[in-house]
């Protein structure tokens, strides 16, 4: 028996032996090491340090009887360390000088993270393998970009508004980058990591529109396999999106799997405190406050002007909440904790003293911070006039800690709001610009102050005009300040009408609607006495279509009145006689209310279409082109383009109920029309062109930059 024991020793240590020579690390078994442990007379023959590759303490063991039972006693407790530690020895990277695999440069990763923990070297990757060679694809072997990455100075990008500040050639790379990414191309950056962080917040902008998170979360960790500077950042980030909507158990689960754990000192430099500590003169406490936000990614707070302004008013709202919570002698921790607690006790169900009870209340109470500068930014864009607010709706469903949050937090950040909002400092002329393009009907507010205060004052409310105009410069719908202006002032000043009728038909040729195409208008009647008037203004309009020479024709319109020319006295008695007695003759009598002006270049017609208005239709002779600005496999009707022309007057965003108005005058059903649109751009943009938003319907645009033909 004895004997048996021993040759099975020598064959168990020979097979170790051979094992660790071939250099391969195979992950063990506690149970099995223990059973080793036992049959070795309880770890006096060491066969399971042999086991575990510990030859040298095995020999050891065998020769003293595991160092006189002292040393297998203290195995009988540490041996489930010692088989983890060893299994830890898989994982790591292991050299093998004798065997070298360089990958192939062209190749496309395969996100194989087996593969991707054993890189050693980024240009020459050296990996543990058997004697058989492979060709690897890893993420050292991304995808050179044949017409070069444009270059982009290493920033830090805290959302995916700092898109806005890049270059035309980087805008377009970024399309390409974030395609080809989504498609599982991965391009190599040549170290312009920025493109990298934009799409990391592009994703996660995106979050609503993943139907799985998993896929969101999958297309996150391979943004940071294959560019590493995001890894550290990026399921963070994930996980406290997932708290700001409300999936705390969805944000558990993945903390959990991911045994994460914050990295404050890289998190918080990407935060608003620490981003705006020098420029609002932040002490350390109101860094931590405003620490608590995530970086809000929508247009307004894109501009930084009004994301400040909203920051002021937040530290000045959490302040007056300290206060008032004070005189009700509690503070506004304890408050915030005690709500916390109801929702996750009834809410979330919860047991008092779990660990998800805590971690929910730890999280509940950093909503609360979010949902206190939601309503101050709401605050702030209905101060400037931006149209569209943030949703500030609770997910609670639990009517008792719905109440509570209602009575005990939001009530009270009404209530203060209410008296600081005179407070919020007006905007400058840079913000203005911003708003409205952002809001192409911003100006109506405005304009509404001008008339409504208007003294007879027409020069005084001429240069206001202009200077509303400057401040729409970026704004598609500017010309229509112009064209309610002159027809407002044209009941007091016929010569300041006309001016700025010319202003917005400089505007509107310029617009990105207007391309050599026929130009229909309507002017108001009474701004011409005389058909010489209107003949003369004719000509003005013609001249400027062609030359686009705002000054001259400005000056031609003062002449229109100046001239003084014979006036010419119609028998309305003859002619009420010719209508009674030869009714075919009305339509000639109408002749007589049009006008034509024709010259090498354009064609003018005029005719009245109502007792106030006059139609101007302007053709151009030069050969007009048709080509359309789309590509040529996307085949939109006249109502198609129409419709899609809307949006671009509108930077992108149309409310549903002018929808409705338009597709109804065309006999259509407005989801019936959207539809149509993006089933024709299906094909090329593997998406859809226009999507519903609250009470908006929008368009991307870059996929509208897509389907564009140049």
């Amino acid at each position: 028996m004895t004997t048996l024991i021993i040759i099975g020793i020598v064959i168990f240590i020979l097979y170790q032996a051979v094992e660790k020579n071939k250099q391969i690390f195979v992950p063990k078994s506690t149970g099995i090491a223990y059973f080793l442990w036992v049959i070795s007379v309880f770890g006096l023959l060491g066969l399971h340090r042999f086991y575990l590759g510990k030859f040298g303490t095995g020999f050891l063991w065998l020769f003293t009887g595991g160092c006189l039972g002292i040393g297998a006693l203290i195995d009988l407790f540490t041996l489930a360390n010692q088989v983890e530690k060893h299994n830890s020895k898989a994982n790591a990277p292991i050299v093998n000088t004798d065997t070298r695999v360089t990958v192939n440069q062209n190749s496309t990763f395969r996100n194989d993270p087996n593969i991707t923990s054993n890189i050693v070297n980024k240009d020459n990757s050296i990996i543990d393998v058997t004697p058989t060679s492979y060709r690897l694809d890893t993420y050292n072997s991304l995808k050179v970009y044949p017409l070069g990455v444009p270059y982009w100075p290493h920033q830090y990008v805290y959302s995916y508004s700092e898109i806005n500040n890049a270059t035309d050639e980087q805008k377009r790379f970024y399309v390409t980058f974030k395609n080809s990414f989504l498609k599982g191309e991965y391009l190599d950056l040549q170290g312009n990591t920025n493109y990298a962080f934009i799409l990391l917040f592009n994703l996660l902008d995106s979050y609503d529109n993943y139907t799985d998170v998993k896929e969101l979360e999958n297309h996150i960790r391979l943004l940071g396999q294959n560019y590493p500077k995001t890894k550290s950042y990026g399921i963070s980030f994930l996980i406290k999106k997932m708290e700001d909507k409300g999936n705390s158990n969805e944000a558990l689960s993945l903390r959990s799997q991911e045994s994460y754990q914050y990295q404050n000192n890289y998190y918080n430099d990407w935060r608003l405190g620490s981003k705006y500590k020098t420029k609002l003169n932040l002490n350390d406490d109101e860094v931590t406050l405003v620490n608590k936000l995530w970086y809000p990614s929508n247009n307004f707070c894109s501009i930084e002007y009004c994301c400040l302004e909203v920051i002021k008013l937040y530290l000045a709202t959490i302040s007056k909440l300290k206060e008032k919570y004070i005189q009700e002698n509690t503070t506004i921790l304890l408050q915030f904790k005690f709500v916390a607690d109801i929702v996750a006790r009834k809410h979330f169900r919860y047991r008092t003293g779990s660990s998800n009870y805590n971690y929910s209340i730890d999280s509940t109470t950093n909503e609360f911070y979010v949902l206190i500068f939601k309503y101050c930014e709401n605050a702030v864009r209905e101060k400037y006039g931006h149209k569209r607010k943030l949703n500030t709706d609770t997910y609670y469903t639990h009517d008792e800690a719905k109440l509570e949050v209602e009575t005990k937090i939001i009530a009270k950040v009404t209530e203060v709001l209410s008296t600081l909002t005179s407070k919020i400092e007006p905007t400058n002329n840079d913000t203005e610009i911003e708003l409205n393009y952002q809001n192409t009907t911003r100006w109506k507010i405005r304009f509404e102050e001008l008339t409504t205060n208007y003294q007879e004052n027409s020069i005084k409310f001429f240069d206001e005009i202009i200077s509303l105009g400057n401040l729409n410069i970026k704004n598609p719908s500017v010309e229509n300040i112009f064209f309610d202006a002159s027809k407002f002032i044209s009941k007091s000043d016929k010569e300041v009408a006309l001016k700025l009728y010319i202003y917005y038909l400089h505007y509107d040729l310029k617009s990105v609607i207007f391309d050599n195409k026929q130009l229909t208008k309507t002017i108001q009647k009474n701004l011409f006495k005389t058909n010489e008037q209107l003949h003369q203004f004719e000509v003005i309009v013609s001249e400027f279509i062609k030359d686009k020479d705002l000054d001259k024709a400005l000056e031609g319109i003062s002449s229109i009145y100046a001239i003084k020319r014979k006036k010419i006295q119609i028998d309305t008695a003859l002619i009420k006689e010719v209508q009674e007695h030869h009714s075919e003759t009305v339509e000639l009598l109408n002749e007589y209310l049009k006008d034509e002006y024709e010259n090498d270049n354009n064609s003018v017609k005029t005719q009245e279409i109502n007792d106030e208005e006059i139609e101007i239709e302007i053709t151009q002779k030069n050969e007009v082109s048709n080509t359309s600005i789309y590509l040529s496999e996307i085949s939109f009707t006249p109502i198609h383009i129409s419709i899609l022309d809307t949006f671009i007057k509108n930077n992108y965003a149309v409310p549903q109920s002018e929808l409705e108005v338009f597709a109804k005058s065309k006999g259509l059903f407005k989801n019936q029309l959207i539809e149509n649109i993006n089933e024709i751009c299906y094909e090329i943009l593997d998406d859809v062109l226009i999507e519903d938003e609250d009470d908006y319907n929008t368009i991307n645009p870059q996929y509208y930059q897509r389907i564009l033909a140049v």
